[in-house]
C-alpha cells in the first residue's frame, strides 16, 4: 500500500466538515466518507486507526470550531473525542465489510448522540436539510434514516457491484418518492400569531447584567420597547429569547411563592400594560433567607393579565456551562473550567419534565436552547399532544458563527420528525418559524440583527413513526453491528483454531 492512502481520512475529514456550515456544501456528503471506507479496505495493521482517528479529530476540531468562544481549548478537546468514533468506524468497515458501513455509521452516531449526556452534531443526514423531500422521511426513524441513506450510496459506490449501486438508486429513489408524497400530505393548520423578539444584544453586554443593576435596566427596556412594538399587531403570544434577563424573578423556596420585589412587577406589569401574553426565558434564582440560592434556566409564560401562569426548567443541562460534571466530588474542576474559559460557574439545578401549555388555542411546549438538538425531546413534546415547539435560545455566545446555521437546519428536522410546527426565537439569529413539512415560512434573514419575526404557526398533526417508535434506527444499528460484529469474532476464531 502506498504511504499516500494514509492521506484518504484526511479527505474525508475536508469533505466531511465542508458539508455543513459554513460552506454548507451538503451535495460532498454525498462521497464524503468514500475515501474513508477505501481506507478502511485497503490500510493493514494498527496504524489506519490512529490515522483515521487524527483525521476525524480535525475534522470535528474544524467544525465545532465556534465552541472557541466559550471555551478555547474546546473545539481541539471535541475533536479528539468524536475523531474517536471515525477511527472505531474504519475498524467495524474493515472487520466487516464495505456494505456494513452504512450500518456501522448510523450505530456510531447514535452512540455519539446518547453517549456521556450526548451531542447529536454533525450527523449525516443533517448535510440534507436543503433537500426537502430527501428529509421527509426523518419522520420514520429521524435523522438516523437520512444518515444510513447517504451512507449506503457511499458504501455502494466503493462496493462497485452493479446490485449495491442499483440497491443505492432504488433507496433514493423511494426516499424522494416518499418525501413527494408525504410533503403534500402531511396535515397542516394554521395556529397562533406569535411575534418573536430579536434583540441582538451581544453577549459581553448581557454577562455583567447580574452584577450590573443599571446594564440590566437597560437591557430591560430595550425587550420592553420591542414588546410593545410586537404587541400592536394583537399577536396570542410574545416571545422572549432564552436568558433574556438575569435574575429576572425570584422564587422563595420556603414559602412557595414568588418574591414580590421591584423585577416581580416589571416582569408582570408588561403582559398587563399590552394585554397580551408573554414568554421570557430568564434566568431565575431560587432560595429562602439564609440558604444558598439555585439558579434555573427558565422560560416562565406571563399571562396578558400579569400572572406568572406556567414555568418550565431546562432539563437538558450543558455541561462544563450550566453545569460542572464532578464537581462536588472533585471541586478544583472548577478552577480548571475557570483556567480554560475565563467563565466562573455555579451548577444550575435542572428540571423534571416537559410541561405542555396553551397559546391562542393551540397546545405548546418550549425548549431552551440546545434542547433543540436532542430529537427525544422534540418527541416527548409531541407526544403530550403539542401543535408546535417554541425552542428559545441565546446563540449571542458565539457571535455570528455557523453555530447559529447549524441550529437552524437540525431545527428542521425536529419539525418533521414529529409533524408538528417548530418556532426558533434567539437573541441574534437566527429566528425563525417551520413547518411540520420543514419549510421555513417566516425567518430573520442574517445574523446578529435586531428584529420583531410575527407569522401564525403552522401547527402538525397526524401520525408519524418517528413518534411512535422513537429511535429504532439507531438501536436497530447497533444491534446489527453487535450481531454482525460477534458472528465475525467468532468465525475468524473458529478459523484461527482450526
Amino acid at each position: 500500500m502506498s504511504k499516500r492512502a494514509h492521506l484518504l481520512p484526511f479527505l474525508f475529514a475536508g469533505l466531511f466538515w465542508a458539508s455543513f456550515h459554513p460552506l454548507n456544501l451538503g451535495f460532498l456528503s454525498w462521497v464524503a466518507l468514500v475515501p474513508l471506507i477505501v481506507y478502511a479496505r485497503i490500510a493493514p495493521g494498527a496504524k489506519p486507526f490512529f490515522v483515521a482517528w487524527l483525521a476525524g479529530a480535525a475534522a470535528f476540531t474544524a467544525g465545532f470550531f465556534w465552541v472557541r468562544y466559550t471555551v478555547p481549548a474546546g473545539p481541539v478537546l471535541l475533536g479528539v473525542y468524536k475523531g474517536l468514533f471515525v477511527a472505531v468506524f474504519v475498524v467495524l468497515v474493515r472487520r466487516l465489510g464495505v456494505l456494513w458501513a452504512p450500518a456501522a455509521w448510523v450505530a456510531l452516531e447514535y452512540l455519539r448522540s446518547v453517549l456521556f449526556g450526548g451531542l447529536p452534531w454533525f450527523l449525516l443526514g443533517y448535510a440534507q436539510h436543503e433537500s426537502l423531500l430527501l428529509i421527509q422521511a426523518a419522520d420514520l426513524g429521524g435523522a438516523w434514516i437520512v444518515s444510513a441513506l447517504v451512507a449506503f450510496v457511499n458504501a455502494a459506490l466503493v462496493d462497485g457491484r452493479r446490485a449495491a449501486r442499483w440497491g443505492a438508486a432504488g433507496a433514493l429513489a423511494a426516499s424522494l418518492a416518499y418525501g413527494a408524497v408525504r410533503v403534500g400530505t402531511v396535515p397542516v393548520r394554521e395556529g397562533p400569531l406569535l411575534a418573536l423578539v430579536q434583540p441582538n444584544i451581544p453577549q459581553d453586554i448581557k454577562l455583567p447584567m447580574g452584577k450590573e443593576e443599571e446594564r440590566k435596566e437597560s437591557i430591560y427596556r430595550k425587550h420592553a420597547e420591542m414588546t410593545v412594538r410586537a404587541a400592536e399587531g394583537k399577536p396570542d403570544l410574545v416571545v422572549w429569547p432564552e436568558a433574556a434577563i438575569y435574575e429576572g424573578l425570584l422564587w422563595n423556596t420556603e414559602r412557595k411563592e414568588w418574591v414580590r420585589d421591584s423585577w416581580y412587577f416589571r416582569m408582570t406589569a408588561l403582559p398587563r400594560q399590552t394585554g397580551v401574553p408573554l414568554l421570557a426565558g430568564l434566568l431565575i434564582v431560587e432560595g429562602s433567607p439564609g440558604s444558598r440560592p439555585a439558579f434555573t434556566n427558565s422560560a416562565v409564560h406571563l399571562s396578558g393579565a400579569g400572572e406568572v401562569a406556567a414555568r418550565y426548567d431546562k432539563v437538558h443541562l450543558v455541561p462544563f456551562a450550566e453545569f460542572i460534571p464532578l464537581a462536588r466530588t472533585f471541586p478544583w474542576l472548577r478552577d480548571l473550567v475557570y483556567r480554560f474559559s475565563g467563565l466562573r460557574l455555579s451548577d444550575m439545578r435542572a428540571g423534571e419534565e416537559f410541561p405542555v401549555w396553551e397559546a391562542g388555542g393551540a397546545r405548546y411546549g418550549v425548549q431552551i436552547c440546545f434542547e433543540g438538538i436532542f430529537p427525544e425531546i422534540s418527541r416527548e413534546i409531541a407526544r403530550k399532544g403539542a401543535g408546535f415547539s417554541v425552542n428559545i435560545s441565546n446563540d449571542g455566545w458565539f457571535r455570528d458563527s455557523a453555530e447559529l446555521d447549524q441550529m437552524l437546519a437540525m431545527a428542521r428536522f425536529r419539525a418533521i420528525e414529529n409533524r408538528m410546527g417548530f418556532v426558533r426565537a434567539t437573541n441574534t439569529g437566527i429566528s425563525a418559524f417551520i413547518e411540520p413539512t420543514g419549510r421555513m415560512h417566516a425567518v430573520i434573514e442574517g445574523k446578529e440583527k435586531e428584529g420583531i419575526l410575527a407569522a401564525r404557526v403552522r401547527c402538525g398533526g397526524g401520525w408519524s413513526l418517528w413518534r411512535a417508535w422513537g429511535a429504532w434506527a439507531g438501536w436497530l444499528a447497533m444491534g446489527a453491528v453487535c450481531g454482525g460484529g460477534g458472528v465475525r469474532f467468532f468465525v475468524d476464531r473458529k478459523k484461527r483454531v482450526a
